[in-house]
């Protein structure tokens, strides 16, 4: 694998590369809001309405850096949130990347 911090850039993921992670852990979502910047997606959400009234899940990818409208990320990361009614009950990282290796490493 390439060594992305050796080649001077950092490789930002893909739309698709995100939807594969996060097609692990989810199916039949509604993608949510997208944000880019010169880099690259910076911020992506997709939603699941859950099995209850009032339930959905969200799963939300950052990208490290500090963005517009007070989004920041100390790490590239896709989160998971548990809402019921509108309001988080939970939550959890689901996936980092390592942008040395270009890979994701599934949390545990």
């Amino acid at each position: 694998m390439e060594n992305y911090i050796e080649r001077g850039n950092e490789h930002i993921p893909t739309k698709e590369e995100i939807l594969n992670v996060i097609g692990r852990h989810a199916e039949s979502y509604i993608v949510g809001r997208e944000l880019s910047d010169e880099k690259g997606l910076y911020l992506f959400e997709v939603k699941i309405e859950g099995g209850k009234a009032g339930e959905t899940t969200e799963y939300q990818y950052m990208r490290k850096g500090t963005f517009p409208n007070h989004n920041e990320s100390l790490e590239t990361t896709i989160h998971v949130i548990y809402f019921e009614n509108g309001i988080p009950a939970g939550g959890h990282d689901i996936a980092n990347y390592n942008s040395e290796t270009g890979e994701w490493k599934d949390v545990e």
